[in-house]
């Protein structure tokens, strides 16, 4: 996997990784992000576990990855870089396996917060192949593409999270917290956005 990750770095390093570095978000961030999330999807469901890592800027320009970690089953520590010279521009993790009493369709109001307060964009994967962006600088989560887009848990039932917007605010995450889990959401049916 190690090999995977720093090959997909290499592959989409170009001068467009500074901008990264600037707030700008673009294509190729995504893309790494995506790669870098399918690789250890499977992983992820089968261990019940939560993967994450943290995607750099070199002094060169160009974007690398770090090896993803292995985490809780609700929780990640993404480490960062070993070489300080390397500067962090975005996180990505895995919400870990189908649980239906879990609101793992989402980015959590933590997710948002650490990304914000490290300053850098978030991606993160869910068990139904979600793929969400997290904006670290207005503490919105956008939902690049929805289910099926990357790997999804074979154990993912469609429906279970409720209904699912393409974007959603750090207030909304809080309010869907206090609304409780799942369950609390499943007055509509589940769209899914590609």
């Amino acid at each position: 996997m190690k090999k995977f990750l720093c090959a997909c770095a290499a592959i989409f390093a170009t001068s467009q990784g500074a901008a990264a570095a600037d707030g700008i978000l673009n294509s190729n961030l995504i893309e790494i992000a995506r790669k870098s999330l399918t690789s250890v999807q499977n992983q992820s469901f089968s261990s019940g576990r939560e993967y994450c890592g943290m995607i750099g800027l070199t002094t060169a320009g160009e974007l690398i990855v770090s090896p993803a970690r292995r985490g809780r089953a609700s929780g990640c520590d993404e480490r960062g870089f070993v070489d300080s010279s390397i500067k962090p521009v975005a996180s990505y993790h895995t919400h870990g396996g189908f649980e239906a009493d879990y609101d793992s369709e989402v980015p959590s109001v933590d997710d948002v917060d650490m990304d914000h307060h490290r300053k850098v964009f978030g991606f993160v994967a869910t068990p139904g192949g979600r793929f969400w962006m997290i904006d670290y600088r207005s503490r919105t989560a956008k939902l690049v593409c929805g289910i099926g887009c990357l790997p999804k848990d074979p154990r993912f039932e469609t429906g279970m999270a409720g209904d699912i917007p393409e974007a959603l605010t750090r207030k909304d995450l809080v309010m869907r917290k206090r609304k409780g889990g799942p369950a609390a959401h499943r007055h509509t049916h589940e769209v899914a956005h590609n």
